[in-house]
């Protein structure tokens, strides 16, 4: 009867193997992990007879891993075992190695001629599907292309209108400021013209005014002026003829009394001479008395015109101081006027109002 070892004493004389040189092969590492998996799932004893199989199964399952690691593996194990019975063992399961090799060559290439065909046939599917997927791609840049120059179109167009919207808005809204500054312009225009007019019409007002009280005062001055001078050459020649005619009554009064008594002389003479007498006497009493008047007459009318030229000396003389005086007041006159006028013209050209500009040209 072959001898029965335990799962731990197969495994840890697989591990000790592994390990020896401080590093894992990783054909090793998988042909350890595959061997424990079947030994875990194992439901017979762990002799000989069982266990070659399932190291044998684990051999063809990782490839990967060297006949001399296999074999050494192998015989590890198999030392548990009886010696004999391990090298008849060896020299089957060699042949079987063998037919497995060869089944497993065939089954790789086999495997390799699938794997080339399934490679061709993916590479042609995958060309296939790189070719729908770029004619996808193309399409779906195309459309894409397309609907971005759609929205770009769409924008631009929006854009567009946004921009003609707002043009059309600043447009309007200049065209408003305008017609709202040539309106205020307008009523400005014509505020200053009615302010215009009305300044004119009161500084031609005021200048009518002036010039009537300036006419008025000069008409009253000179009249006063005229009516005083009137007044003191009348009083002057008023005081002069009477003078004169309180002189000449004087004198007349003086030859009435002379006449008079020469008179009363005669009728007191008369009384005592003739009627004859008396007439003789009359007579040359009256030719006295006529002869004395005619003499008195004559120094009066003399007397008058030495008045009247008095009179007419003295009136030339009071219309020249008069015209002089005339004359004076009318240069002072003018002077005041002139600097009035002056004055007039500096505070209308110091107060004069500017015009606003014109509205800029739109």
């Amino acid at each position: 009867m072959s001898e029965v070892l335990k799962l731990t004493e197969i495994l840890t004389e697989v591990q000790n193997f592994i390990t020896k040189d401080g590093q894992i092969v990783p054909a090793q590492r998988n042909f350890y992990q595959k061997l424990r998996d079947k030994m875990n799932n194992h439901t017979g004893l762990f002799n000989e007879v069982e266990v070659g199989p399932l190291l044998l199964e684990t051999r063809l399952e990782v490839l990967e891993l060297t006949d001399e690691d296999y074999t050494a593996i192998y015989n590890i194990i198999m030392d548990r075992f009886g010696l004999s019975k391990r090298l008849e063992e060896e020299d089957q399961l060699r042949q079987e190695l063998e037919i497995k090799v060869r089944l497993r060559k065939e089954a790789e290439q086999k495997a390799r001629a699938e794997a080339i065909t399934k490679e061709k046939a993916e590479a042609e599917a995958k060309a296939k599907a790189e070719a729908e997927l770029k004619a996808q791609i193309e399409i779906e840049e195309r459309l894409m292309a397309e609907a971005q120059e759609r929205i770009l179109a769409e924008e631009n167009a929006r854009k567009e209108a946004e921009e003609k919207i707002r043009l059309e808005e600043e447009a309007r809204a200049r065209a408003e400021e305008i017609a709202k500054l040539e309106e205020e312009t307008r009523l400005k225009a014509e505020e200053n013209a009615r302010l215009m007019e009305e300044a004119r019409i009161r500084a031609e007002e005021e200048a009518r005014m002036k010039a009537e009280i300036e006419a008025s005062m000069k008409a009253e001055q000179e009249a006063k002026i005229k009516a005083e001078e009137e007044a003191r050459l009348k009083a002057e020649e008023e005081a002069r003829i009477k003078e004169i005619q309180d002189k000449i009554k004087a004198e007349e009064d003086e030859k009435l009394r002379i006449a008079k008594e020469a008179h009363q002389k005669m009728v007191d003479e008369a009384i005592r001479i003739t009627n004859a007498e008396r007439l003789a006497e009359q007579a040359k009493i009256d030719a006295e008395v006529e002869e004395a008047r005619k003499v008195a007459e004559q120094e009066r009318l003399a007397e008058q015109e030495k008045i009247d030229a008095e009179i007419e000396k003295v009136r030339m003389m009071a219309e020249r101081e008069a015209a002089q005086k005339l004359a004076e007041q009318n240069a002072k006159l003018a002077e005041e006027e002139a600097a009035l006028a002056a004055k007039e013209a500096d505070e209308a050209a110091n107060s004069k109002e500017i015009p606003d500009l014109p509205p800029f040209d739109q």
